[in-house]
């Protein structure tokens, strides 16, 4: 006697749509979202929490896609240098910054226009390296006021999050971090 296995259940149309969605969101970002693709596979209400994480992440109402953009790259910088930080340059570039800015965001170039270099030692204090810098956080509340602030503290915390759940899930990759300032574009 033969055993059969019985067919894979159809996904339903919520299932469906969520991996719709992960599709589209792989196309815009330029990477692979696996582990989105897990989370989603494993139930609708870890998908919804997983979204609902990131959620507060996109609404940029108090800044320059600059800023937002070097305190992701930043934040995710210092918790990988794989995947996560590609899909950062990718929507760095989709914001409009140039590739040069991209780059020198990652060098952390002092020399970049202010305030973006106090940004980046805020973020990399915060995130990096786990300590406080007044100094850089004076000048960007100067710069963007309490909530201009707040928005970066979301954008850097929250970019550096991914990573740890992407390495948890066992879903991280290598880090080559000239290749990711190479993907910015055309640099030199």
């Amino acid at each position: 006697m033969v055993d059969r296995i019985p067919p894979a259940p159809k996904p339903t149309v919520a299932k469906r749509i969520s991996l719709l969605m992960i599709d589209r969101a792989e196309a815009r970002l330029g990477v692979s979202l696996a582990h989105v693709r897990a989370i989603a596979n494993a139930g609708p209400g870890l998908l919804r929490r997983y979204n609902r994480i990131f959620g507060f992440l996109d609404p940029v109402n108090h800044l320059p896609a600059d800023a937002h953009a070097a305190a992701r790259l930043r934040g995710a910088l210092a918790a990988d240098c794989g995947s996560s930080v590609q899909a950062e340059v990718n929507l760095a570039r989709r914001a409009g910054l140039t590739p040069a800015t991209i780059d020198a965001i990652l060098r952390a170039d002092p020399d970049l226009p202010a305030p973006l270099p106090a940004i980046i030692r805020l973020s990399d204090a915060v995130v990096r390296d786990r300590i406080d810098d007044p100094d850089a956080r004076a000048e960007v509340a100067h710069f963007y006021g309490q909530r201009g602030l707040i928005e970066l503290s979301f954008a850097m915390n929250g970019a550096a999050l991914l990573p740890g759940i992407k390495r948890a899930m066992g879903h991280a990759t290598a880090c080559d971090l000239q290749t990711m300032r190479n993907s910015a574009g055309d640099l030199q």
